[in-house]
């Protein structure tokens, strides 16, 4: 496609991130991430992340300085939290395209740039996993510091992989570390240039730009952390997920490649016909893309936890491989096998409003609004945006269209209901119940202590710091399916939905 549609694209993509800036936050993640943000600012505590009175070492301090500063210049809101991980992704996209560009012929920027974008699961993560944005962002940056050294031999690359590595470390420990290492040696044996890895892994000038970055932070954990909080912060969280299974989110091995259509939806087919015309033998450059793919989707199907976005690491390389199919058959025009595959995609979204319906009547879900389960359900602006989608497909095939722009389409109108319609539907079925009740409770001003339920976002929207242990307050909130569980006399302040807020009587 030309350029100046491209820029065109680009401008749309870029208003389908817009409304993620102004939906309401998505629990645990995010919700967490924002509590202990905010509390940082509320104690003025910069060094350690708590929430309430417990100390939250799941993830590293980088991401709750990024969201404090955030939330210091455009205030205590969703805009504020996540400004820097959508920034993070557009960051991403950009030296990707860059990346490609530099070691490609003819390839062009601006189509990376919006297949990395335009990936449902890069999409997704660019906001809802909070770090993660940030973390893809440093592991790109460094693959990309790697394989210009490996290229170049020039020593800045050492030190700019150094910097992206304390960065990746400050924000998620050491998940970058094991990712970009056992790329990189994998990448050189095969090359066998064994020889450049150790050059690498023994830099001192490496070394040092990544203990300039973390030691400051590092010698103070280290004497505020006793060593098995230490071990957990840094080894459990990122080895511990590899031999553990973590919150009971397991899978078989092979969980990603059923979750990687569904990451990819529109481009699926792109990916898998692009990596098996990879010239791996001949090509360094795409050895390395199809390294970098593979080993993520390898180490990560046979880890005891498995999360959706630990295949998106890996999947920073498929942007480069979809635009090489879409190259291969730019002049390809829409057919009747891709009609039918872009059809039943929308059809399978159009079926989705019914079939949360149905199950939740099935199987009756406190953590979800019935309510807003039937009102999705006849949404109407919804079903006609998909028939008419539908119908510019078929209407593209009988006027012979270009076969990548019916893609492109496809794709970035999936983008714009993702971000208009299914993304607030969810939040409003899960969170919007939570968020009335926290904007009642900022009228009190006592403690809440939260009772049987973990949803960190109340705290958030409350303006109050995250308690637990009913000996803090007498003032709780709660479900209405845990008042089975509470033995004290009570009165109900506030109820909305499923969630209630709570006066103990004494």
């Amino acid at each position: 496609m030309n350029n100046s549609l491209n820029k065109i694209f680009i401008v749309i993509v870029m208003a389908c991130y817009l409304p993620v800036f102004f939906l309401g936050l998505f629990d645990l993640d995010e919700g967490a991430f924002a509590a202990t943000s905010l509390q940082m600012i509320k104690q003025n505590q910069y060094l350690l992340p708590y929430i309430g009175e417990e100390l939250r070492l799941e993830k590293p301090i980088f991401t709750y300085w990024v969201q404090a500063v955030s939330m210091s210049l455009f205030g205590a809101n969703e805009f504020a939290l996540r400004f820097p991980s959508v920034i993070a992704s557009f960051l991403w996209g950009f030296y990707f395209a860059d990346f490609v560009k530099r070691y490609t012929n003819n390839s062009s920027r601006s189509e990376i740039f919006l297949n990395l974008l335009t990936i449902p699961g890069v999409f997704i993560i660019s906001f809802a996993a909070t770090a993660d944005a940030l973390l893809n962002l440093f592991i790109t940056l460094l693959m990309i510091s790697l394989f210009d050294y490996s290229e170049k031999k020039e020593d800045k690359f050492l030190i700019w992989a150094g910097i992206f590595v304390a960065l990746g470390f400050l924000t998620k420990g050491l998940t970058i570390i094991a990712i970009g290492g056992m790329v990189a040696l994998l990448y050189f044996i095969y090359q066998r240039r064994l020889r450049v890895f150790f050059s690498i892994v023994f830099s001192w000038k490496a070394w040092l730009a990544f203990f300039l970055v973390v030691s400051p932070w590092l010698v103070l954990i280290i004497q505020n952390l006793g060593p098995g909080e230490l071990n957990y912060l840094f080894f459990d969280q990122t080895f511990g997920r590899f031999t553990n299974t973590f919150e009971k989110h397991d899978g078989p091995f092979f969980y990603y490649l059923f979750l990687l259509p569904i990451i990819l939806l529109p481009y699926f087919w792109d990916a898998i016909k692009g990596l098996l015309n990879l010239k791996i033998r001949s090509n360094k450059f795409e050895s390395f893309m199809f390294i970098w793919f593979v080993f993520v989707l390898v180490f990560f199907s046979f880890s005891s936890t498995k999360l959706p976005h630990y295949i998106i690491y890996g999947s920073t390389p498929l942007a480069y491989v979809i635009y090489k199919n879409h190259l291969s058959h730019k002049n390809t025009k829409v057919n009747l096998l891709a009609v039918s595959f872009h059809a039943t995609i929308w059809l399978m979204i159009l079926s989705l409003p019914f079939y949360l319906s149905y199950f939740a009547s099935v199987q009756p879900n406190f953590e979800v609004s019935t309510i807003v389960l039937n009102e999705f359900e006849n949404d109407l602006s919804l079903i006609i945006f998909i028939f008419l989608l539908i119908a510019f497909f078929i209407f593209s095939y009988f006027f012979s269209f270009r076969l990548i722009f019916l893609k492109r389409i496809s794709a970035i109108a999936l983008l714009a209901v993702l971000s208009t319609k299914i993304l607030p539907f969810i939040n409003d079925a899960t969170q919007e119940d939570i968020r009335k009740v926290a904007f009642d409770a900022r009228e009190i001003s006592q403690k809440i202590s939260m009772f049987k339920v973990n949803k960190p976002s109340f705290s958030f929207y409350a303006d109050k710091i995250s308690y637990r242990d009913l000996k803090e307050t007498d003032i709780i909130f709660t479900r209405i399916d845990k008042l089975a569980f509470l033995d004290e006399k009570y009165e109900i302040i506030s109820e909305h939905g499923n969630y209630l807020l709570l006066k103990i009587e004494q």
